[in-house]
């Protein structure tokens, strides 16, 4: 079996991995063939995907100067088309700010609802919410709340929002003003709300330029290397393909319950790892035979009888991802151990509900179905997160592993955030490595 020993590598070649080496000047193993990790763009037949909607909207001047400047990703500007189907009818995203050309009576409620709830927390502005639910009333009134916000969290999360806690919110979720919560019922109001209402998309290549541009920098990356186990004691890191590499520091950057499958972790290390939630996404992606489906960005849909919580146009972001005179659409349906779905047919099915929801017509030709399943999608932020997290985290740092990135932290990150996260955990590394090399040197002079 033939064996090298480097100081510090890399497990996972996604954009926190990349930047970690990128920063670092480390090895990253990648266990599939292509880097990039869900930030991939596969072309079938003349046709490019993303595997949903990725779009960089930080406002972070580093990461748009290492993107830009440095590593030379070719974006460009653009301003969100996003929109709600519900009732039949299409509004402007965020739903809390646009009901305007929903049934009179359901705009009604939602706006008397809001107002009631706004003066009542006008008085009461130290509320603690327990959970993703009561915040959501607390905030939006109970209209609002239960006739979107609700259905569509748990269609998208694939549990209630009472199991979920409000730790991820941040600025994910837009809030508008009363007197702009006002004049999205009474007219059509164009402005832009939340943090991507503005956002930028590579021209060409889909997201998968923002990997490849970081692997042209010059930094090491091997392909195919799939770990299969990490011996904790030796220091050592087992791959499919018989070979094995030593380590000081290993960052890893794959989900912490593939992590702790690798080691020979003690009980009740496995029993956190197992009692960390997070949901799957299936892509299925569609090409289609019409030059001219839509100019919309995405469509959320929380509606049940909808196989998927959105879709999106990816022409619309980059005419380069089509062939000329096609469309294309990508339909992104959540599922999860308590949420399964039959992925038999799956695109046969959605294809279907497109026509329901005056996406497609009969008339559409199909050029192509292609579905991408992701087990790992989006991180649940249930009650027991924080307190696994920390055990795990502690357990594997004392084995001299630093985890990072969107499934090593377990949290929700964009893709700024794991950009960051990589410059962050390189540095962390570079500091461990400096403390190993002086305690190295005053015991070389004992």
């Amino acid at each position: 079996m033939k064996n090298e020993k480097q100081a510090t590598i890399i497990l996972g070649g996604g954009l926190t991995g990349l930047s970690a080496a990128y920063h670092g000047g480390y090895t990253v193993y990648e266990g599939e063939e292509q880097i990039g990790g869900t930030c991939i763009s596969p072309t079938v037949d003349g046709y490019t995907f993303d595997l949903g909607i990725h779009v960089l909207h930080t406002k972070n001047k580093y990461v748009l100067r290492l993107l830009q400047d440095k590593l030379g990703v070719n974006l460009k500007t653009q301003t969100r088309k996003a929109w709600i189907y519900s009732s039949g009818k299409l509004t402007r995203y965020p739903f809390q700010a646009n009901t305007f050309g929903l049934p009179v009576p359901l705009v009604k409620s939602c706006l008397i609802s809001f107002v009631e709830n706004y003066c009542k927390q006008k008085n009461n502005k130290n509320s603690e919410y327990y959970n993703y639910e009561q915040w959501l009333i607390a905030t939006f009134g109970e209209a609002i709340a239960k006739h979107f916000m609700i259905p569509y969290s748990e269609k998208f999360w694939t549990v209630h929002p009472r199991q979920i806690t409000t730790e991820w919110l941040g600025t994910r979720i837009p809030l508008p003003s009363l007197e702009e919560v006002i004049e999205g019922a009474l007219a059509d109001q164009k402005k832009g709300f939340g943090p991507n209402a503005t956002f930028r998309y590579p021209r060409k290549s889909g997201i998968s330029a923002i990997p490849d541009e970081f692997h042209k920098s010059g930094i090491h990356v091997i392909n195919n290397k799939k770990a299969v186990k990490i011996d904790l004691y030796n220091k050592e890191v087992f791959f499919f393909d018989g070979t094995k590499v030593n380590y000081e520091v290993l960052i890893s950057t794959i989900p912490l319950p593939e992590l702790t499958k690798l080691t020979s972790a003690p009980k009740d290390i496995a029993m956190e790892s197992r009692r960390l939630k997070y949901n799957s996404i299936l892509c299925v992606n569609i090409g289609i035979n019409n030059d001219k489906l839509n100019d919309n960005h995405w469509i959320y849909y929380h509606e049940k009888k909808y196989s998927f919580f959105r879709i999106s146009f990816l022409k619309n972001f980059a005419s380069s991802l089509t062939p000329r005179g096609k469309s294309s659409i990508t339909a992104e349906i959540s599922y999860s151990k308590k949420k399964p779905i039959d992925k038999k047919n799956i695109g046969d099915t959605v294809v279907k509900d497109l026509i329901h929801a005056k996406v497609l017509t009969k008339k559409d030709k199909i050029d192509l179905i292609d579905v991408r399943d992701i087990p790992y999608g989006y991180v649940i932020y249930d009650y027991k997160r924080v307190e696994c997290l920390k055990k795990l985290k502690k357990y594997f740092e004392s084995h001299s592993i630093l985890c990072a990135g969107r499934y090593g932290n377990w949290e929700y990150q964009w893709m700024d955030d794991a950009i960051l996260d990589g410059k962050k955990v390189a540095a962390e590394a570079k500091g461990i490595e400096k403390v190993a090399r002086k305690q190295k040197s005053r015991h070389a002079k004992l």
